[in-house]
């Protein structure tokens, strides 16, 4: 049952609202614009500062950012924010740009290295810089969360704290558009996986299920639209308020063994996020059915699968072939085997868990058991 519930964002949602950032700005701010290259080769960036520049607020852009970003990327944006001496800072991009710039936000304003927030418990007591999330995937959610995701010691190691709370998100399905059909498939599967997690994990509530469920609802009827016609701004606009939905539901209530396997992935194998959640949801759900198997078989009644005179189980089971179908449906296929990975990295990957996320798992595993779990995602994916 939920005992406190705080999301704090002002949260600005309409097709076109990229116009409204210049009424968060002065002439007296700088802005520090934190992206990756790839939004400026496509000309996001420039129509960023297209909104900036009138305001007459000064502005600096910082685009290296790169996937999954680590604890040497942000020490080096910290010189740009030392240098600097940032007012404001505005994010735009996916949860790479977001979460670095969370913590970017946070740390101009509070003493000492990212590795006392991150791993030494140290709160961080200053409140952070403004920071305005724009985000261009239907994925993270990380425009509506206290988490920031930093890879350091060969682990995706998560941050949580209400100074990491966005002040701003502006989410713009306009500027999804343009996101290529690979990107949109497995970001929209991680935006998935999130509601998945937070509606069968320990900590789901009545406020974060009412989300989950909807944010499921919506991604299952408009992923494969987007995938269709990527400039479906209907279907967009669909993906986009279920990636809000779900960013909101795994914050409050926690995630689970999908986004644990998925650490040492990323962090090992190089994976992006988005892909490697799209990989294994429908791995991890199958073993977790029967923890839950009521909220699993309204899982594929929420997908479209006619469960009508089902055992409880096999509505559950139905569930898994909805996620898979779902992703089919896409046209996309992770390279799986491309990465490099072998049947001797199982003991790797399972010895290098985040043991936080599979404390909220429904099902308690094993490191046996993921090994095995590894080894048959492994098997199928490389067939």
């Amino acid at each position: 049952m939920i005992t406190k519930y705080h999301m704090p964002v002002d949260i600005h949602f309409e097709i076109g609202c990229l116009k409204e950032l210049g009424g968060f700005l002065s002439p007296s701010d700088r802005v520090l614009l934190v992206t990756d290259p790839g939004l400026r080769a496509v000309g996001l960036v420039e129509r960023v500062e297209g909104v900036i520049t009138p305001t007459g607020a000064d502005h600096l852009v910082y685009d290296a950012v790169s996937p999954n970003p680590d604890a040497p990327l942000v020490e080096q944006a910290m010189e740009t924010v030392r240098d600097y001496r940032p007012t404001k800072v505005v994010a735009l991009g996916g949860g790479s740009s977001i979460d670095t710039a969370k913590v970017l936000a946070a740390l101009a304003t509070n003493e000492g290295p990212l590795v006392d927030y991150q791993w030494n418990g140290k709160p961080f007591s200053q409140t952070a810089l403004p920071l305005i999330a724009i985000p261009t995937t239907a994925g993270t959610g990380s425009e509506v969360t206290m988490c920031a995701v930093i890879v350091d010691r060969n682990c995706k190691k998560g941050i949580n704290s209400p100074a990491l709370f966005p002040a701003v998100a502006l989410v713009d399905a306009e500027l999804m558009a343009s996101l290529p059909l690979y990107l949109t498939a497995t970001t929209g599967m991680d935006a998935l996986s999130h509601a998945v997690e937070a509606y069968v994990g320990k900590g789901a509530n009545p406020i974060t299920d009412a989300m989950a469920q909807e944010a499921i609802r919506l991604i299952g009827g408009a992923l494969w639209r987007v995938c269709a016609d990527g400039k479906d701004l209907e279907a967009r606009r669909d993906m986009a308020m279920g990636s809000v939905l779900a960013g909101v539901a795994m914050d409050q209530a926690g995630l689970g063994l999908v986004h644990s396997l998925s650490s040492p992935l990323c962090t090992f194998f190089h994976m992006a996020h988005g892909e490697a959640n799209a990989v294994l949801l429908k791995y991890c759900m199958d073993f977790n059915l029967m923890a839950r198997p009521e909220r699993f078989a309204h899982i594929a009644a929420l997908l479209g699968e006619n469960t009508a005179g089902m055992h409880p189980y096999q509505a559950a089971q139905a569930s898994v072939r909805a996620v898979e179908r779902l992703f089919d449906e896409t046209g996309v296929r992770v390279p799986f085997a491309s990465f490099g990975m072998k049947e001797s990295d199982a003991e790797l990957v399972a010895s290098n868990l985040p043991g936080f996320l599979l404390a909220n798992n429904p099902r308690a595993i094993s490191q046996k058991q993921c090994e095995k779990l590894y080894l048959e995602i492994l098997a199928d994916q490389t067939r």
